[in-house]
């Protein structure tokens, strides 16, 4: 009897601390030493989970939740159950490579690619055709892979337009499409123009009025020089079927990008543009580990 009243007890306190609610005060401290910690965005909700006991004497496991721009994350913090102190612990698996882990969750079928079609190391580019650092990147990318690496990297394209700060970033991922399906050296040939002469493309749809259809008048004429009948590209120009470029939108956002230009190279992200030296050096690097583990099959 005084076992079961014992448990009793102890399962009531259990249930207590799950359900334990903070205080405004409370959650105001830790808001801010979240904002601090993480560096989100000032525009950013932050947003907290029930409190739960955790495996560390004295600590509660309390799930915060960070928006911002889209993309979602939820981290585990510990919080002292007197409110005195917040811990952030990462557990990490080594049994599982997070590189191999992005690879898997990224669906390269279909899409654009450029180099060695079964080339060891691959570059994975989540691009917005309207983003000034997107085009140096892709200049750097572009010059340096297909001179040096062509035979060993392959390059993919994915679409993630920041629509709210580039109004025609859509619709040129659209237009890209159109091209694609029917034409690889078409969609490089807009590629190409469109990520070397942004301020062109962005002065013909001011000159239209913000009218986005002189984007379509762009891709017309790289399919008129690919030998693209009008008839079989206009159809796809004029329905504008945002599917492929929401697909990659949703897929990077569950891989947590939330700005251009992001890469994954074999599976590592990388934030942001890279030097020739940098790029060159995960590059080489990827190949040598590439040709180890080949070696050690």
């Amino acid at each position: 009897m005084i076992r079961i009243l014992s448990f009793l007890l102890l399962a009531g306190t259990v249930m207590a601390q799950q359900a334990s609610p903070m205080n405004s005060e409370l959650q105001r401290r830790i808001e801010r030493q979240v904002r601090a910690y993480t560096e989100v965005p000032p525009q950013a909700q932050i947003l907290f989970g029930p409190r739960s006991v955790s495996k560390f004497n004295g600590y509660d496991n309390l799930p915060v939740s960070i928006e911002a721009n889209g993309v979602k994350k939820t981290l585990t913090f510990l919080l002292a159950q007197d409110g005195s102190k917040l811990l952030y612990i990462t557990e990490i698996d080594l049994k599982e490579d997070p590189y191999a882990r992005n690879m898997r969750r990224i669906d390269t079928s279909g899409r654009p690619w450029r180099g060695a079609e079964d080339g060891t190391v691959s570059v994975v580019v989540y691009d917005d055709f309207q983003c000034p650092f997107c085009a140096k990147m892709y200049v750097t990318l572009m010059n340096e892979v297909m001179v040096h690496y062509r035979d060993r990297v392959r390059i993919v394209m994915k679409d993630f337009p920041l629509v709210e700060a580039h109004p025609w970033a859509m619709r040129a991922a659209i237009d890209a499409h159109c091209l694609a399906d029917q034409s690889l050296a078409a969609y490089w040939d807009f590629s190409d123009y469109v990520h070397t002469h942004q301020q062109d493309v962005s002065a013909k749809v001011k000159a239209a009025g913000g009218d986005l259809t002189a984007m379509d008048a762009l891709t017309r004429e790289i399919g008129q020089k690919h030998g693209l009948k009008p008839e079989s590209l206009q159809p796809c120009l004029a329905l504008q079927d945002p599917g492929k470029v929401e697909s990659s939108l949703a897929e990077g956002k569950s891989l947590g990008v939330s700005a251009t230009p992001t890469m994954f190279i074999n599976g590592q992200e990388i934030e942001g543009g890279l030097s020739v030296e940098q790029l060159r050096g995960i590059l080489d690097r990827d190949l040598k580990e590439a040709a180890s583990s080949q070696r050690g099959q």
